[in-house]
């Protein structure tokens, strides 16, 4: 990764030559994290389903919750350096 922020006492620091480049990386930032988001909160309804139609030994079920643990890893991660 090509850092383009410097870390100071108040915060961070984007030199005026790369702001435009800091901005496109913190919307795509923002727009990967809404959607690790909502698919969170989609999981558990595609689980639910699942489960009502009795398809909880299905590769589909085992998958799905395997995608939400990793999920859940990866929002632990970012909350753990303050982002959420």
């Amino acid at each position: 990764m090509n850092r383009i922020t410097t870390k100071s006492e108040n915060g961070y620091i984007v030199p005026d030559e790369y702001t435009k480049d800091a901005l496109q990386r913190l919307g795509e930032f923002e727009d990967a994290y809404e959607d690790l988001m909502n698919n969170q909160a989609r999981i558990p309804k595609d689980l639910e389903s699942m489960r009502t139609q009795g398809k909880e030994k299905t590769v589909r079920y085992k998958e799905t919750m395997a995608q939400k643990l990793i999920n859940n890893s990866i929002v632990m991660f970012f909350e753990k350096h303050g982002l959420k």
